[in-house]
């Protein structure tokens, strides 16, 4: 079944809202005493949410397998390593992209920025730095899948977007630092 173009940006949205509230949703609902089994149905609408992109279909298949130890052994922890799932699928993908056209640099060509061979060193050295902080945080919210689930939902629902944010905020100052030392 093959779903249409309009069809497509609302899933979108509810995937990308479903998996930036997903660890809020699974501490809330561990401490009011909700199954462990039907909290693998959440993690089973997010999962389904990347497999309908058909962009992500790596970190879909990983929630289904999540989901599914979830549900069948009603362990917390793999719910807990959804998140670690996603920031290595997000490591990877720009690590991987370094060795061809450096993911930066496919998001500003999107953006119609013009792409001069400068530029496109500083995408690949950008790309890195993504693809070591990304590794960074997936190693700290696997870390933190092991300590108490209110440790595991502040990093993972709040301090890991904080870190994201400050990242674009660092590269969008360099990078007009860069472009303008080029005047």
């Amino acid at each position: 079944m093959q779903l249409k173009k309009s069809s497509i940006r609302p899933i979108k949205i509810l995937g990308g809202l479903v998996a930036i509230a997903y660890p809020i949703a699974v501490f809330v609902a561990l401490q009011r005493g909700f199954p462990v089994r039907m909290l693998g149905l959440i993690l089973v609408l997010v999962a389904g949410c990347a497999l309908a992109q058909r962009r992500n279909l790596w970190l879909g298949v990983c929630g289904i397998i999540l989901a599914g130890l979830a549900i069948i052994s009603d362990k917390d922890i793999f719910l807990k390593l959804y998140p670690v799932f996603m920031n290595a699928a997000v490591c990877f993908m720009f690590a991987v992209s370094v060795r061809s056209v450096p993911l930066v640099q496919r998001f500003a060509e999107k953006m119609k920025y013009k792409i001069t061979e400068k530029s496109k060193q500083y995408a690949r050295r950008v790309t890195v730095a993504w693809a070591i902080f990304m590794g960074i945080n997936t190693i700290i919210s696997l870390i933190t899948v092991f300590m108490s689930d209110w440790a595991w939902t502040l990093y993972n629902g709040l301090i890991s977007y904080c870190l994201i944010g400050l990242m674009m905020v660092i590269e969008y100052f360099v990078r007009n630092g860069v472009i303008h030392a080029d005047k």
